[in-house]
């Protein structure tokens, strides 16, 4: 990567637009991790935003009954007895994939990790291919169902690559293609397995909680639970039996979020900066990715 090297010392002595100066220079193909990097983590990498669309993209993981039964584990699992490490641990993989990228020796190791945890429950390949394609879309699916863009075109594509190589590191086949084609999967799986279960609901209402808690003192955790259900769409509230947000929280959500697209744009680029920066900080600072994650206390789930 020398030549991206190249660019991101020179970009860097140019000041405020560091991170798009470079983004400008590469290709979505073939630079896909590091523009992936810069956009994601870099330019768009505040936690109030990131944890907001893990938020949304989970609550899609859980309205399939068979994703949400290894999640919810009779409530007995991580998610339910100790949300917020559970979270910060799943962003911390996703910040190692892309802070080196998923082919880096780093990223490798993360995501070895990763298929360990994986490997104790009995998960097809196209439930893996449902939580892949949530990390995929919802950065310009959400943005989409409010009526205003955050991502571009050369970024969405970038993005998508960026997961089709993680997915096909963790040894997954039959990834889509293309984000249209990616897209018609997804919208197929979710009419044959979207359905209400009681441990999905409990998950979805787990992580929107801990959301709340996390951005929101205690009086006003009503408010955050409102703006990440308006970050749902009406049929994946339904799914959940989760109330309908009232209009002013939807309206909210789409005003925040043009204003913050808006200020990416006119502010100064943040400093390089990593997803593992917010949510490892329980971790030291060179996080033995061994460690993360949880450890085996019950038998091999069937």
């Amino acid at each position: 990567m020398t030549s991206v090297d190249s660019h991101l010392a020179a970009s860097r002595r140019q000041g405020r637009r560091w991170a798009r100066d470079i983004a400008a220079r590469l290709d979505p193909v073939a630079d896909h991790e590091y523009l992936t990097h810069l956009t994601l983590e870099v330019r768009y990498g505040d936690p109030i935003l990131t944890s907001a669309l893990y938020t949304v993209a989970f609550c899609r993981q859980m309205a399939v009954p068979s994703i949400a039964k290894v999640v919810y584990r009779g409530g007995r699992a991580p998610m339910i007895q100790a949300t917020r490490k559970r979270n910060d641990d799943t962003m911390v993989f996703f910040g190692e994939f892309m802070r080196q990228g998923y082919s880096s020796g780093r990223g490798r190791a993360a995501i070895s990790r990763l298929n360990q945890i994986h490997s104790r429950f009995p998960i097809t390949n196209d439930q893996s291919l449902y939580t892949l394609a949530s990390l995929a879309l919802e950065p310009a699916r959400i943005p989409a169902m409010l009526g205003c863009e955050v991502l571009t075109a050369t970024e969405m594509d970038a993005n998508l690559r960026f997961w089709q190589g993680v997915g096909r590191a963790m040894g997954l086949h039959d990834i889509p293609d293309t984000t249209t084609e990616f897209h018609s999967w997804t919208i197929a799986y979710e009419r044959s397995t979207w359905a209400w279960s009681h441990g999905g609901a409990a998950v979805a209402r787990a992580v929107i909680d801990d959301y709340a808690a996390r951005w929101f003192p205690s009086k006003l955790q009503w408010f955050g639970r409102a703006f990440a259900m308006a970050l749902c769409d009406d049929q994946l509230l339904a799914v959940h039996r989760l109330p309908t947000p009232p209009r002013w929280a939807r309206l909210f959500a789409a005003t925040t979020l043009r204003a913050y697209a808006l200020g990416r744009r006119i502010l100064p680029d943040p400093k390089d900066r990593s997803w593992v920066d917010y949510y490892g900080k329980a971790y030291p600072s060179h996080i033995d990715i061994d460690a993360v994650g949880y450890r085996p206390t019950e038998p091999r789930a069937s």
